[in-house]
């Protein structure tokens, strides 16, 4: 019996004895593990990292010779944006938006840099411009992709850039391809209505220095059709505004008491404010100013700026799926998706 007993103290001796040491050797290790978690892959360097650009330099390396970095500073420092080469023979396309009113233009393909470069053609429905250089040896254009790529694919597209080397930016799709409409006009009258259901096409405030004042209409006033359309729903004016651009007139009837009156109103254009979430994506520093009102998109989730859309969004296989377009949100970057690319391509050179 007292050698039972004085085994089981030893044992429950072992027992306290060995759980002090697991206690310790955690606590001990507990800094360490910390220290490692944040002294090991920062989120930044997973998806913009040198371990990452190893795991897709097949990808970078077609980036390097067939996109091209657009310059609109003089002496061709300052990166604006990136273009895809589309034929061998100097053809490049880029986003027109962000091009516009340079007075500066040149690119670098590789490593060369061209400061002759010729702005041949803009197609405005997906603000792409089409330009040309005269390169001594032939390019190495895109190869586009026939179909569009699958929900959940990863792609690739040009992050930063140095003045030898491409950097690169990795995402998945996470969307469907859709269009992209704008929910307000680009234009303006300068009136307000009235908020009550019943009275919804009577002016409320008439704007200060806008086409509504210049052309006589006062508070009070109520709207019968613009250009001719009856207004019944909200959308029929907005139908009527959204093909307008700055600059043009449209003709309102309306009644001012029992008399119906008809006036010529000039158009303003809307200034964008940023919303709460514009704002938490970067603001005007980080968004293309143009990001809706697009044909169809590829919708991907690559974290771009505004100075990296214009180039190339390529597959695993290094085949070109669509031309980044816009930077739409802090999750959201729109292409081109190959498809129409081709038709775009052909109908731009032709």
């Amino acid at each position: 019996m007292e050698d039972t007993h004085i085994i089981t103290s030893k044992i429950a001796s072992y027992v306290t004895i060995l759980f002090r040491i697991a206690l310790v050797t955690v606590t001990w290790l507990m800094p360490l593990q910390i220290a490692f978690s944040q002294s090991g892959l920062p989120a930044e360097q997973r998806i913009n990292g040198k371990r990452v650009w190893a795991a897709f330099e097949e990808q970078r390396e077609i980036l390097q010779r067939s996109s091209a970095v657009i310059y609109t500073d003089e002496k061709s420092r300052i990166k604006s944006l990136y273009g895809v080469v589309v034929r061998e023979d100097g053809y490049v396309l880029t986003k027109a938006s962000e091009i516009e009113g340079a007075a500066a233009l040149s690119l670098r393909i590789g490593s060369q840099l061209y400061t002759e470069v010729e702005r041949l053609a803009v197609d405005d429905d997906w603000d792409v411009a089409l330009l040309k250089i005269a390169p001594a040896e032939p390019l190495s254009p895109v190869d586009l992709a026939d179909d569009d790529i699958e929900l959940g694919r990863w792609v690739v597209s040009n992050g930063s850039t140095t003045r030898s080397n491409r950097r690169l930016r990795v995402g998945i799709v996470s969307a469907e391809s859709r269009e992209i409409t704008e929910t307000k006009s680009r234009v303006v009258m300068g009136v307000e209505f009235e908020k009550d259901e019943a009275v919804k096409w009577r002016v409320a405030n008439v704007s200060k220095g806008m086409g509504a004042e210049e052309a006589g209409l006062k508070a009070g006033d109520v709207f019968v059709s613009v250009d001719g359309v009856d207004l019944m729903e909200r959308q029929d004016l907005l139908e009527v505004l959204q093909v307008k651009l700055p600059g043009d007139n449209v003709a309102v009837d309306f009644m001012r008491g029992s008399e119906l009156m008809s006036l010529d109103v000039n158009l303003s254009e809307r200034v964008s404010r940023m919303t709460r979430n514009d704002q938490m994506s970067g603001g005007e520093d980080q968004l293309s100013a143009r990001r809706s009102e697009f044909p169809r998109v590829l919708h991907h989730d690559t974290p771009l700026t505004k100075v990296s859309v214009g180039g190339p969004l390529l597959d695993l296989d290094g085949v070109c799926v669509g031309m980044n377009i816009a930077r739409a949100s802090r999750v959201a970057t729109f292409a081109i998706p190959a498809r129409e690319l081709k038709a775009l391509i052909s109908g731009l050179i032709e």
